[in-house]
């Protein structure tokens, strides 16, 4: 493909869809097609799409609609549309979308150079959602965002088919990639400066059970935390039904392992769980918790909760409150219920209202911001370990950096005597201690006290 060929690339969802595009762009730069953010020089526009809610989907199509005009200026223009939505919709999106030339799976992203080229040579509109690729892709070909920090796939898919889930069906049954795979990939992110990796997969708990090794997730930590150079291990998500007494010894011993753990209750009303079909009561669920602050009390928690599930009560909606205020979270990603095509729960009978679920959702809300500032207020005053990842997102002038729980924290650039004066000094990628002067809401302010590396 000529060099001159551009690529704009939207990126919708999960942390998994953004690891997804960091392949597309890797992949497509190597057959000679360049990322832009500009959407009026692209050549070819891909959506990289998310169908865990519904309002996600109505923003594909919306987005599809504003595309409509730049494919009728440049009829050549190549759109796309990968991710969740293709995987579950398939050729209805031709159909549906007349602007869109190709729509491929979430296994397929491998074939995206090919089937570009198939598009250009025959002009055909090509749908391909086969489910039957290798998920061990070649991580030299990965364009990373950013240079500490990196997304890292461990397994894909999801065996545990709770009721209002789409994942299985769009993502498929689990499958671990090898060890050898995940290391080399590790391994290379160490030799180019990166300092912090976050292992991903729906259910990272079911990593290795379908690998012929005796190998299960504590263990594959325990080998990343001896690969040099990285400083920082996180992972994403756990099922609670999963988390073992092997993996909390594991995060309390491994000296990389981030004290953060994103543990997705859901609903605190065990009638709920049961009918989501989560494998776990809400007792069972805490005893867990106390676990983990046991063997790691300076933990940060976060959770996913969903609001207003087919025939939940003002009751079961209370137990998700009381559950709240037990394991008081760092932090939770709250969602209304939304039924999606495919699952039991979209068939379920006890729909809730939507202005129901909004007030719900409303004071859950509220109810976790108190939370959430309150924690950081502890924080104040407090020397904490800091990443640098860059500079603020809002102000040059300042520095921005994650603690080792995962919290934002921002502090004034540091500066340094040059050749032509004091210039700011570039701490991207360094461990720097921090006074913590003030806990806001979302983020935390602070001051430098010392780099530590």
């Amino acid at each position: 493909m000529p060099s001159e060929k551009n690529l704009a690339l939207l990126t919708f969802g999960c942390q998994m869809n953004k690891y997804d595009s960091e392949k597309m762009v890797g992949l497509l730069e190597n057959s000679g097609i360049r990322l832009t953010e500009n959407l009026d020089n692209a050549d070819v526009i891909i959506l990289n799409t998310c169908s865990i809610r519904d309002k996600a989907e109505h923003k594909v199509y919306s987005q599809l609609g504003r595309l409509s005009p730049l494919k009728k200026k440049n009829p050549n223009l190549i759109i796309g549309v990968g991710g969740c939505v293709a995987q579950i919709q398939g050729e209805k999106i031709l159909q549906r979308a007349p602007q869109v030339d190709l729509v491929f799976g979430t296994l397929n992203i491998n074939k995206l150079p090919k089937l570009i080229k198939e598009i250009e040579e025959t002009g055909a509109r090509i749908a391909d959602i086969d489910s039957n690729s290798d998920i061990d892709t070649d991580s030299a070909t990965i364009k990373r965002n950013g240079t500490v920090h990196a997304w890292v796939s461990i397994m894909h898919g999801c065996d545990n088919y709770c009721t209002y889930c789409i994942v299985p069906y769009t993502r498929g049954r689990e499958k671990s990639r090898t060890k050898e795979a995940i290391f080399a990939e590790i391994r290379g992110l160490s030799e180019k400066g990166f300092k912090e990796v976050t292992l991903l997969g729906q259910n990272v708990n079911s990593y290795g059970k379908d690998l012929a090794d005796d190998i299960d997730f504590p263990d594959l930590l325990s080998l990343i935390d001896k690969i040099d150079g990285i400083e920082r291990i996180r992972y994403m998500t756990s099922h609670p039904k999963d988390l073992s007494d092997k993996l909390i010894n594991a995060m309390a011993d491994l000296p990389k392992a981030c004290e953060s753990l994103h543990l997705p209750i859901q609903s605190g009303s065990d009638n709920v769980l049961y009918n989501m079909k989560r494998g776990y009561t809400s007792e069972e669920y805490l005893k867990k918790i106390d676990k983990v602050k046991e063997a790691i009390p300076k933990i940060s928690l976060s959770s996913d909760i969903i609001i207003g599930f087919p025939g939940e009560t003002d009751d079961d909606f209370e137990k998700t409150r009381d559950i709240i205020k037990s394991v008081r979270y760092d932090g939770i990603f709250l969602f209304k219920y939304s039924p999606r095509p495919e699952t039991p729960a979209s068939e379920f009978l006890n729909q809730i209202p939507n202005d129901v679920k909004q007030t719900k959702f409303e004071e859950i809300m509220k109810l976790q911001n108190e939370i959430t500032l309150s924690k950081n207020k502890e924080l104040e005053g407090r020397v904490l370990e800091i990443l640098i990842e860059g500079r603020g997102k809002n102000d040059n002038n300042k520095l921005m950096g994650r603690t080792r729980t995962n919290k934002i924290v921002t502090i004034p650039s540091l500066t340094k005597e040059g050749e032509g004066g004091f210039e700011k000094e570039d701490l991207t990628g360094k461990l720097i201690n921090v006074k913590i002067t003030k806990g806001n809401l979302y983020g935390l302010d602070g001051t430098s006290v010392s780099v530590s590396s």
